[in-house]
């Protein structure tokens, strides 16, 4: 279910604490069934905005739409098709996982048993222990097993990937995002460790400073965004096209980031004389030059 096609629509949605803009204008676009990866930093707006969708605070202004449903007008059917699990989520501690799990089940009208218990086990936990007596990742793999146990249509990941170790990780990612994603439902994932993400997204949004300074399919970015070296004489001076980033000058090579990659660029150097060559970026080299000048910097 969703809006035209999309999961989550906002519309120049806007949240102010007093002077500080935690989002400014954020056009988001989520495509249903898909695993789509809000990034930034700490600070960057990424919890807000979750916390947007799920009406837990109301935007100063702009709109937000979660699986066809106004935030603000519907929360309740929303809650009804949304999993949430958020980073160092508090639990009952002196339950066991099995009390857990049924608690939640009462707060939902629709719920399936078994693929709950078989994920809990497939972790090597028992459904008898307490909650207290699990490690900090396994009670977080618990937290995600339960928060699909009412197949939402749309599963929330606000940093909940964040502290757990690489086969705490691997877990999640086989038993819990492959069962949303093969079934066409949606994922939208928050978080800052890249290299990881780039393993699980087919669609990303990259926010700094509470703006949603990207947007894209996975796939579309990486082949939009390149970085070029140029080889040259000594003496001579290569200048990069308009809207180039991270400029780097070399005696003999001059290097820089497009975001509107084309063959034709290389072509244009070779007519010169000179070689030039494009290089694949990763996630996060592709974030570090979309991102510069914008780090550290507040949404004023």
């Amino acid at each position: 279910m969703g809006d035209n096609g999309y999961a989550i629509t906002t519309e120049n949605l806007t949240m102010r604490f007093g002077r500080k803009y935690a989002l400014r204008e954020i056009n988001a676009r989520v495509p249903t069934g898909s695993i789509y990866g809000l990034l930034g930093p700490n600070g960057a707006g990424k919890t807000t905005f979750v916390r947007v969708l799920l009406n837990l605070i109301i935007p100063s202004r702009g709109t937000a739409v979660v699986l066809g449903y106004d935030v603000r007008r519907k929360p309740v059917e929303i809650r009804k098709g949304v999993g949430h699990v958020a980073a160092l989520q508090p639990l009952w501690e002196w339950m066991t996982v099995r009390e857990f799990a049924g608690l939640m089940k009462g707060c939902y009208p629709r719920w399936e048993e078994e693929p709950v218990r078989k994920i809990i086990a497939d972790m090597g936990i028992g459904m008898k222990d307490k909650l207290e007596h699990l490690s900090r990742g396994q009670r977080a793999l618990v937290s995600l097993a339960v928060a699909i146990g009412h197949r939402p249509d749309l599963l929330l990941l606000d940093e909940a990937l964040t502290g757990l170790d690489p086969i705490a990780r691997r877990e999640v990612l086989r038993n819990i995002i492959d069962v949303m994603h093969e079934e066409g439902r949606t994922v939208f994932i928050t978080g800052q460790d890249l290299p990881d993400m780039e393993r699980i997204i087919d669609y990303v949004g990259f926010v700094v400073g509470g703006r949603l300074i990207a947007e894209s399919p996975l796939d579309d970015l990486k082949a939009r965004v390149k970085r070029i070296r140029v080889e040259h004489p000594p003496d001579a001076r290569v200048e990069p096209p308009a809207g180039a980033r991270n400029i780097s000058r070399g005696p003999r090579e001059t290097e820089f980031t497009v975001q509107d990659y084309s063959p034709a660029m290389l072509e244009a150097f070779a007519a010169r004389g000179l070689r030039a060559e494009a290089l694949s970026l990763g996630l996060e080299d592709i974030f570090i030059d979309l991102a510069q000048g914008r780090l550290g910097a507040e949404a004023k």
